[in-house]
């Protein structure tokens, strides 16, 4: 193994002069930054980062906490993080919580070893355990920044969208297309509500647009669940519209719940969207290519990412210490999945 000492034999310098042109140091002369630049690249010398962190508490490498990185949206988001990140000059370790507080512990701790300058967490765990895993981040002198979802702790820096008038704007639409018996497919956590999690935040939405716009509005939820994703939408998508003949639209507080109820109504031999409008939420890539093409609340996931990224940047790199509240709009996508009620 080429060690630091073999470029410094090889360009006739002291290990010393090398560290300094590996760190960048002004104060090299041209012609010896340029032996020990030639000598590293004779040897194929490799630099240990991990080690030089140790030294320089400068590691580049940060830290991303996402709930999962298998449906879309979460991929999306950790792809709009890992580029800008990685454009401006950091290196990112990426790690799946699967809404597990203990493994979201566990990865914290491996980040803490690695000595990385910053983490950007979507919290899995209650508030005081956030609160107490924040903290230690802190005391360690490593920025933090949330995305995607908001404990209740001020004074550090979070980007994320209005969940609750996409849920609002998401039950307005069916609303106006004349649709009254509507189920919506959530979670157990949003359908007890009282917490601040995303499905939680759409459904106290649509709670609050079926009481503010139309007297005679019938919400049918579906049989609760743990986790969302294209088998559970199907799965409760069928349970749901055989036993409700009467209703007309679904709301699907993900595009890939929407999706599955979708799959559902067509194995069902349901005329779409003529005998069921279906309407999704998150605005993924998938949301266009369905058949019909799915109505959805869209998020700016991707500018979400970038914004969550460059305020990390800021944090780490002392450009804004201030904390920031970053709350982005959502858009309504009208497509061929919901139509008037005839």
């Amino acid at each position: 193994m080429v060690t630091i000492k073999d470029v410094a034999k090889l360009a006739g310098v002291s290990i010393a002069t090398v560290s300094r042109v590996l760190n960048g140091y002004a104060h090299v002369r041209p012609e010896v930054r340029e032996a020990v630049n030639k000598a590293i690249d004779s040897l194929g010398y490799r630099r240990n980062g991990l080690a030089s962190s140790f030294r320089t508490q400068q590691s580049n490498i940060v830290g991303v906490l996402l709930r999962q990185q298998r449906t879309p949206f979460s991929s999306a988001l950790a792809y709009a993080i890992e580029t800008t990140m990685f454009d401006q000059g950091y290196r990112v370790l990426l790690c799946s919580t699967n809404g597990d507080a203990d493994r979201e512990e566990a990865y914290l701790e491996t980040m803490l070893d690695m000595r990385v300058q910053g983490v950007i967490i979507r919290p899995s765990g209650t508030n005081a355990r956030t609160v107490k895993q924040v903290k230690l981040l802190q005391e360690r002198g490593i920025s933090v920044a949330f995305v995607d979802m908001k404990p209740k702790i001020p004074a550090i820096s979070s980007v994320v969208c209005d969940n609750f008038s996409g849920g609002y704007q998401g039950m307005r639409h069916l609303i106006e297309l004349g649709h009254r018996k509507i189920g919506i497919v959530a979670g157990s956590v949003a359908q007890r509500g009282g917490s601040q999690d995303v499905g939680s935040e759409r459904v106290r939405g649509i709670r609050q647009a079926a009481q503010d716009l139309a007297t005679d509005v019938e919400i049918i939820f579906s049989p609760p669940f743990e986790s969302a994703s294209f088998d559970v939408g199907r799965e409760t998508g069928a349970a749901m519209i055989t036993g409700n003949p009467g209703m007309t639209a679904i709301f699907g507080t993900t595009d890939m719940l929407a999706i599955g109820v979708m799959h559902a109504a067509h194995s069902l031999g349901l005329d779409l969207p003529r005998d069921l409008s279906i309407l999704g939420y998150d605005g993924v890539l998938e949301s266009a290519v369905t058949f019909p093409t799915l109505s959805t609340i869209a998020q700016p996931i991707h500018e979400m990412g970038q914004i969550a990224a460059m305020t990390l940047i800021d944090h780490m790199t002392s450009a804004s210490k201030s904390p920031r509240q970053v709350v982005l709009e959502n858009t309504l996508i009208a497509r061929a999945s919901t139509i008037p009620l005839a």
